[in-house]
Order: C-alpha cells, then sequence, then structure tokens
C-alpha cells in the first residue's frame, strides 16, 4: 500500500521528507532511537483519552494524527541510540 492510500488523501508529513523516514533495518529502527516516546496516548476529539497507545517521534512531532505515527521498524536520518547502547554496556 501507498502512504498516501494509508494517509486517506492527508499526504506525507514534509519532515518526513526532509528526514528521509523510510523502511529501515529488520532490527534497531525507531523503536530502539532515543527520540521515540513509546506510550503516546491517543485523545478523541472531545480531548478525553481513548486508552490507545502509539510510537510518535520527539523530532517529527507529538501530534494527535496518524500523520505523526512512526512505526517500529523504520528508521531516519535522525536516528540515535546512544542511550540505549550505553545500557547495553552498562555504562
Amino acid at each position: 500500500m501507498s502512504e498516501q492510500y494509508i494517509n486517506k488523501g492527508r499526504g506525507r508529513l514534509k519532515i518526513k521528507d526532509e528526514l528521509r523516514y523510510r523502511k529501515g533495518p529488520t532490527s534497531g529502527g525507531c523503536s530502539m532511537c532515543d527520540h521515540c516516546v513509546h506510550d503516546f496516548e491517543l485523545h478523541g476529539c472531545d480531548g478525553k483519552p481513548r486508552g490507545i497507545k502509539e510510537l510518535r517521534c520527539k523530532i517529527i512531532g507529538m501530534e494527535n494524527s496518524v500523520r505523526y505515527r512512526i512505526q517500529p521498524d523504520n528508521i531516519c536520518d535522525r536516528f540515535d541510540n546512544s542511550r540505549y547502547m550505553k545500557r547495553l554496556r552498562g555504562y
């Protein structure tokens, strides 16, 4: 499926194109990046929490829209997992 079909005509975010957000390796994508927020809670039109949590990126944006959704296995040019690597090495 094309990205435009998934977004239902809303188009792709400009920042995603600027950061070359793309399908990444089979391991170590956005879910391992330091900029990834794992527990972003979605809110309905009335502003009440819907109880659904999705991945968001601090660089791409923390808005309540499907356009800001990131996939755990994708990657961009600003990928940084230095905190994760420090934890693995025991620092």
